[in-house]
Parts: structure tokens; C-alpha cells; sequence
């Protein structure tokens, strides 16, 4: 063989090694490349699932707005994408949608992309669906999403909930500055879409509390309106003073008072009126003259006691203290006389039966308070409360009696009728008075 042969062939080997080697440095380069790539995949993924636990431990008190502001934050850093943002329905159920929470590189669109409005189109909302798009688009909609989100390679996910898309995960990354040509991943899309499991337990949670909430609402109107029942019902039967100490100390003391007026009513010959009237009819007439007792009382301030049948007993004086107590029964009384004699003479002109009514009171000092734990009522003791009663049953019908002791508290403001000194029975002789009108109606009453 010539040396030329020789040296051809010496050559040939030579390029043959060199290509060789040159395949092998390019096949070892891509496959660094690739491992480069791969342990970015592998890290980005933990990123992902560590967000995922984390939203694990969010808490169901979470405002929903904060935690996917928050999240898209995450996802942008966490799995080294240049745009994500959250597109919203402006309603439930609707096939429009706004971007919201958009964190984005420097010098993309924020505020025009926030003034989008994105339609999904419905076959694509219906069938819950993702994208994942690397090469431009290749329908319609997806040509509109990177027309209007500026993003060409990116991943849409929906998030359901109850069956529904609540949102959709738009996360993308600008394919001029991708170092590989691997782009959007599948894994990526599923990490958004744990992520959107996890979001739809918490605002699972949300909306058990808020169903919470509105039971706990509902119940608190309920226990407040039967609590100011309560209240209400106390106090027809208690005085107001009486029932805060009932409720602040669990039982009410007996009071002494110096001195208070004492009222009672009674109807005349009641017991002849009513044997030939109809039960019914006899508690309705009861309590027809007794609600206006009851108005007049209350206009005065007057503290109502008790009622025994066909008798009325009321005091001024207590359990507030006030000056002008006896002021305040006669007026009272006066409007009672006055109020039965009118019914008197409707009921004359209407040829109806009627009441006539006799009025007794007497001022001094008495016990009140609250006795036993059943069927709670406010009383008065003393002797006091047995003049008064002899006040009333020594008066006449259409009349208002009162003893010398009460007169000599009011004697300068209202005219009278000096009955003389008359036997009450059990208490001797007492001086007693009519009373007939004020001497002056401008005077005023507490």
C-alpha cells in the first residue's frame, strides 16, 4: 500500500473519531441540559406542594380575596412564572370574567388587563376544562387569552367548587425568555389544580361559617326578643327597680318607705250587678274600666299593686321616692271618677248597666317587697294600706274620700268637702274629706 493510501486512511479514522466525539459531546451536553432542566421541574414542583400545604393549614376564618392575592404571589415566584392572576365571574354563574390579584414582571399591562372583561365561552365553562399552551393557539379562545392576557405560552385551570367553576388560575411565562423549550408543563396544571381542591375546602369552610353565623344570628334574635318578653312580662307583674335587683342578686329585700299614698277603688253594689251577668261578660267589663285604671295610673306614675276582684289597688311613692306623692293618687283619682261617671252616662243614654265606683286613700308609711319563690308578686304591708282600704268603703259612689293625714299634704291646692269625723271600722274615728276638683289646674304633677 503507498504512503498516500496510508495516510487517507489514517484521516478518514481520524474524522470519524472526531465526529464521534463531537456526538457524544452534544449528546452529553443535551443530556445536561435536560438534567438542568429536569432538577428545575423537580424543584418547582416542591415549591408547588409545599404552597398546597400550606393552604392545607389555612384556617377557615380566612377573608377568600386575601388568600388568592396571596396565592397567585406564590404561584409567580414559587413556580418562576412572569404572569398569574385569577380570572373571577362578576357574578355567580356567569360566563364573563375579570382579572383580579395579577402579579406580574415589570412593565406588563396590570391596569389594562384589570379592565378586561374575558368570556368564557359556555361548552368550555360547562366542561370544567384547562389549557395548557406552548406553540399559539388553536381555537378561538385561546387566541383571545393570549391576544388580551399578552402571554403566549401559559396554563388556564379552573377551580371548582360544589361542582361549579368558582375561578380560573391564568399562570404564563414570556417565551423569549424561556432557557429550554419545555415551556408549560402538565405538572404545573396540576399543582394549580390541588390548589384549587384546597382552596374549595377552605371556602367549604367559609361558607359553613357564615351558615354558622346566621344561625348564631338568627338565634341570638330569637333569645333577644324572647329575653325582652321576659322583660316585658316582669315587669307587669314587678317594679322595674325590683326586677334589676331580682336579676343582679337573685331575690328582691323588703323596703320601708316613710311615707306614700295609698289608692283603692271598688265598685258599688257590685256583687248585685254582676249575679245576672254572664261570666264572660262580667270579666270583660272587668277588665274594659281596669285598662283604663291601668293608663291613668302609669300617666301619673303611680305604682299598680294589685287587683281582688272588684278592687283596685294601686300607691304613689314608691318604688321611687317622689315628693308630690299624694299630688300625684288624688289626680290619679279625680281622672278615675271622672272616667266612670262618663261611661255612667253613655251607658245611662244607651239604656245599658254601669258601674259606679268608690275611691279611698290614706298617706303613710308602709313595707313593700317581694315574698316566697313561686308566682313572684309586689306587695305592701302595714297599717297604712288597711286606712286606705277603710278610706274607700267609708266613701260614697262617684267619690273621692281621703283621711285627714292625706289632707293635710294637699290641702292648699284642691277643694274639699269636710265629711266630719267618722267611725272606720276596726281604726276608730278619722277625719275625712271629699275631694272635689283642683283649685288650680295650672299647678303642675310629677
Amino acid at each position: 500500500m503507498s504512503s498516500n493510501e496510508n495516510n487517507d486512511s489514517a484521516q478518514r479514522e481520524i474524522n470519524y473519531y472526531k465526529e464521534r466525539l463531537k456526538k457524544l459531546t452534544s449528546s452529553y451536553m443535551s443530556l445536561e441540559y435536560r438534567n438542568a432542566d429536569l432538577s428545575k421541574d423537580v424543584l418547582q414542583m416542591s415549591e408547588g406542594l409545599k404552597v398546597i400545604a400550606e393552604l392545607q393549614n389555612q384556617k377557615a376564618e380566612s377573608n377568600m380575596d386575601e388568600l388568592l392575592d396571596s396565592l397567585t404571589e406564590q404561584i409567580n415566584i414559587r413556580l418562576k412564572m412572569d404572569v398569574t392572576l385569577v380570572l373571577m365571574p362578576d357574578q355567580k354563574g356567569s360566563f364573563i370574567h375579570h382579572p383580579k390579584f395579577i402579579k406580574a414582571f415589570a412593565g406588563y399591562p396590570v391596569q389594562k388587563v384589570k379592565s378586561l372583561s374575558i368570556a368564557i365561552p359556555p361548552d368550555f365553562y360547562d366542561s370544567r376544562r384547562y389549557i395548557i399552551c406552548n406553540k399559539g393557539g388553536e381555537d378561538e379562545f385561546t387566541l383571545s387569552l393570549i391576544r388580551d392576557l399578552d402571554i403566549h405560552q401559559f396554563v388556564l385551570s379552573p377551580i371548582i367548587h360544589n361542582q361549579q367553576v368558582f375561578g380560573y388560575f391564568f399562570a404564563g411565562r414570556r417565551s423569549q425568555l424561556l432557557q429550554s423549550g419545555t415551556g408549560i408543563l402538565p405538572y404545573h396544571q396540576n399543582i394549580l389544580d390541588a390548589m384549587g381542591g384546597v382552596i374549595s375546602a377552605v371556602q367549604n369552610q367559609i361558607d359553613r361559617n357564615v351558615i354558622l353565623e346566621e344561625l348564631v344570628e338568627e338565634r341570638t334574635k330569637e333569645l333577644k326578643k324572647e329575653k325582652e318578653l321576659t322583660e316585658e312580662l316582669l315587669l307587669n307583674i314587678l317594679p322595674y327597680e325590683t326586677t334589676q335587683e331580682l336579676k343582679a342578686t337573685g331575690y328582691a329585700k323588703a323596703k320601708d318607705y316613710n311615707v306614700v299614698t295609698v289608692l283603692f277603688t271598688d265598685f258599688k253594689n257590685f256583687t248585685q250587678f254582676s249575679a245576672g251577668m254572664p261570666s264572660h261578660e262580667l270579666v270583660a267589663e272587668i277588665d274594659f274600666y281596669y285598662r283604663a285604671f291601668d293608663q291613668i295610673t302609669a300617666k301619673h306614675s303611680i305604682e299598680k299593686i294589685k287587683t281582688i276582684g272588684d278592687s283596685y289597688m294601686c300607691a304613689s311613692g314608691l318604688p321611687v321616692v317622689k315628693e308630690r306623692h299624694a299630688q300625684d293618687a288624688i289626680d290619679a283619682a279625680l281622672e278615675i271618677r271622672d272616667f266612670v261617671n262618663q261611661v255612667k252616662e253613655e251607658r245611662i243614654a244607651m239604656g245599658r248597666p254601669y258601674f259606679e265606683i268608690r275611691i279611698g286613700l290614706h298617706s303613710g308609711p308602709v313595707i313593700a317587697g317581694i315574698v316566697g319563690i313561686k308566682k313572684f308578686a309586689y306587695d305592701i304591708w302595714g297599717d297604712t294600706v288597711n286606712v286606705a282600704s277603710r278610706m274607700e268603703s267609708c266613701s260614697e259612689a262617684g267619690k273621692v274620700n281621703i283621711s285627714n293625714v292625706t289632707y293635710e299634704l294637699v290641702k292648699d291646692e284642691y277643694e274639699f268637702d269636710y265629711r266630719g269625723k267618722i267611725e272606720a271600722k276596726n281604726k276608730g274615728v278619722i277625719d275625712m274629706y271629699f275631694v272635689e276638683r283642683k283649685k288650680n289646674p295650672s299647678i303642675q304633677t310629677s
